[in-house]
């Protein structure tokens, strides 16, 4: 079985995370995967993928992944694999509107990464989404909620199923290979240390963690890690705030373990998540989760971390100390995460998807 894992490239995100954890895993068990970037642009993930002698290959280096010229080249590609595993738009649409003009038998799945997205409220799109997704013989969620809101998008007979995302537990806690954060060793000693790791997109709410730290003492520093187009407005939003001296910087860095290691308060702020990945690693990481109380998320903590409400960054400043100013508080909530945190081990995920290419090629 040839099996090809498309998606838009490899720079810092969930999906992007998933694809540069689980394919190494997959290869080790007997699968014969290649990747397909639509945009090859250097990054660690897709370092990562060749350090473990990954086959990638790329559409180009500089591409505009919007481009619909990109379904040319993989129409090219699309009947060398028996199984083409997707994540993401407009990845999704390329591959599916390949496999249309091809009229290729290879088997497609592709894998809903969020619970929202601005397509679903544009009537075009809602007609084209419907078109799109019939292409692909298997749709897996990562959560219920995925589940739940794609059904009600698509309204009609698709087969979609839940597989949760999973998290490499052992390298998340053992991680020790060099320190992302010794420029700023300096600016958090003798503090407690808040860490947001996403991209600052717009599901993300990174300016509520800073309007948060400015109603929290000077002990209290926030670390974000991650790029995106919204990090020049939240830089000045600190300004303004004039908390520009509580709040770093990193951009994107590969030893997340080491980060939230030497954090105190793993934070997850968003508008809206498919899943939260980066909350998982947190509570992996033995560390109190507080993250937005929004779907996706909240199922993701369940009860095991602490929720705030989207925007309330007075009562995420409260909930922060809280954990601090109690040390059998925070024991009890570290420990809750952790134990969540197993339920969302890779092997687990890993083995649901190999059920899945097997199934759908069972059914060619």
């Amino acid at each position: 079985m040839k099996i090809l894992r498309v998606i838009n490239s490899l720079h810092i995100g969930g999906a992007e995370r998933s694809v540069a954890g689980n394919v190494p895993y997959h290869i080790k068990n007997g699968f014969n995967m290649d990747v397909l970037l639509l945009n090859g642009a250097k990054t660690f993930f897709l370092e990562e993928l060749i350090s473990n002698n990954v086959i990638v290959k790329k559409l180009g280096e500089e591409n505009n992944i919007y481009n619909p010229f990109l379904i040319i080249k993989i129409c090219k590609l699309l009947r060398r694999y028996d199984v083409v595993h997707v994540s993401l738009f407009p990845a999704l649409y390329w591959v599916g509107v390949a496999k249309m003009i091809t009229r290729s038998k290879t088997k497609l799945i592709y894998t809903e990464h969020s619970t929202y997205n601005k397509r679903r409220d544009i009537f075009l799109f809602k007609i084209i989404d419907k078109i799109i997704y019939k292409q692909y013989d298997q749709i897996v969620a990562i959560t219920p909620e995925t589940q739940k809101n794609l059904m009600s998008h698509l309204k009609g007979e698709y087969n979609i199923s839940v597989i949760y995302n999973g998290v490499d537990i052992d390298k998340v806690q053992k991680e020790t290979q060099g320190n992302p954060m010794l420029d700023i060793k300096e600016k958090l000693k003798g503090k407690k240390v808040i860490v947001q790791v996403a991209a600052f997109r717009a599901e993300k709410d990174q300016d509520t963690v800073i309007k948060a730290v400015a109603c929290l003492p000077d002990n209290f520093h926030v670390v974000f890690v991650g790029d995106g187009e919204r990090m020049g407005i939240c830089k000045k939003l600190t300004i303004e705030l004039g908390v520009e001296e509580k709040v770093s910087f990193l951009g994107v860095k590969k030893n997340i373990g080491i980060i939230l290691n030497e954090s105190d308060v793993v934070v997850m702020s968003s508008h809206w998540e498919g899943f939260g990945r980066a909350a998982i690693e947190g509570m992996a990481a033995r560390k109190p989760v507080i993250g937005t109380n929004v779907s996706g998320l909240s199922e993701v903590l369940n009860k095991a971390g602490l929720l705030f409400e989207v925007g309330n960054a007075e009562q995420l400043a409260k909930l922060v100390l809280q954990l601090c100013n109690d040390d059998a508080f925070y024991k009890e909530v570290a420990n809750k995460c952790l134990k969540r945190a197993e339920y969302f081990d890779i092997k687990k995920m890993v083995a649901s998807y190999e059920k899945v290419y097997t199934n759908v090629i069972k059914n060619k």
